[in-house]
């Protein structure tokens, strides 16, 4: 999915992203009409867009999305419904610039307009429903904010239902098992949730949390030297699947920084790090799991086989 459409800031844009459209460029003080940008933007927010094509979580298969939208202005604490963004400054002498919701057409004062008729600072909002074609009943909701400043249209999504890691199949079931008997099944989804938004410190301190659920169950009742994370690993290394050796000795200085330490940007890359480790084990736990399946289950087969011989 290339292009910036509607479709595009559902199934792709994290929550609180924005982009900025360079509608109207400034020169001798006058405002004049990017027709490009204008394009591209109204592309964006999908002024002329009937549907988007995304994955339907309900009936697990890609479907097209019929589009619904309201627009409108929040002023004193109250809700305004509108069929137009105001883009200017009123007057009495002509009719407001506005952009006229339905169509993107700009009706009423034309540009090229004067800096101080433009409107500054000036936001709306627009709250999509989107209906499944093959269900009626599965509905996805998006609401998005249109800031106007300095001659540039800013489109930030400010919220989504589902969320994109439901929208985009994200299977956490397939390490329930393990993940259950540790207690981090939430912490797992909600570590996903945060990158896929993100909010990286927040993310790589779910990770941390799993990681330290994992390490103290391998531990179980063994009694150690000490308590600290390092000792705690070196214990229980040789449980982890063996591609890991190299990588654990790596995670002693990451865990042992505090979360308050770290920026956003540090968080990323050792959230990056860890879900490699955590993710690799959680693949080897379950690979050991399906071998012991398996082993019950052939050898379930080769003594009903025994029997029968016996018979």
């Amino acid at each position: 999915m290339n292009e910036k459409d509607l479709s595009f800031l559902f199934n792709e844009v994290p929550l609180y992203t924005s982009e900025t459209f360079n509608v109207f460029d400034l020169d001798n003080n006058q405002y004049s009409l990017n027709k490009e940008e204008y394009a591209r933007f109204l592309v964006y927010i999908g002024i002329l867009q009937e549907k988007i094509i995304s994955l339907c979580h309900k009936c697990k298969k890609e479907f097209p999305f019929e589009v619904d939208r309201e627009f409108f202005l929040v002023e004193n604490n109250g809700k305004r419904n509108e069929h137009y963004m105001p883009i200017t400054n009123p007057n009495s002498y002509d009719i407001d610039g506005r952009i006229r919701l339905y169509n993107g057409t700009i009706e009423g004062a034309q540009p090229p307009y004067g800096k101080d008729k433009l409107l500054q600072n000036h936001i709306f909002y627009i709250h999509y429903i989107f209906q499944c074609a093959n269900s009626d009943n599965h509905n996805y909701m998006m609401m998005v904010s249109v800031e106007l400043k300095d001659g540039k249209f800013k489109v930030r999504k400010i919220g989504q239902n589902p969320s994109m890691l439901t929208v985009k199949g994200f299977d956490f079931d397939k390490y329930k098992s393990f993940l259950e008997k540790i207690n981090a099944y939430e912490d797992y989804k909600k570590a996903d949730m945060c990158n896929s938004e993100h909010f990286y410190v927040g993310a790589y301190a779910y990770l941390r949390r799993i990681f330290e659920k994992m390490i103290k169950n391998y531990v179980g009742k063994t009694k150690l030297k000490d308590d600290h994370i390092d000792t705690k690993i070196d214990a229980v290394k040789d449980q982890f699947d063996p591609r890991t050796s190299g990588l654990l000795k790596n995670l002693y200085g990451i865990l042992s920084i505090s979360i308050h330490e770290l920026d956003e940007e540090t968080s990323k890359e050792y959230y990056s790090y860890l879900k490699a480790v955590i993710d690799m084990q959680l693949e080897f736990v379950k690979s050991e799991s399906d071998k012991d399946n398996q082993s019950k289950d052939l050898n379930a087969v080769l003594n009903k086989i025994v029997n029968l011989v016996k018979k």
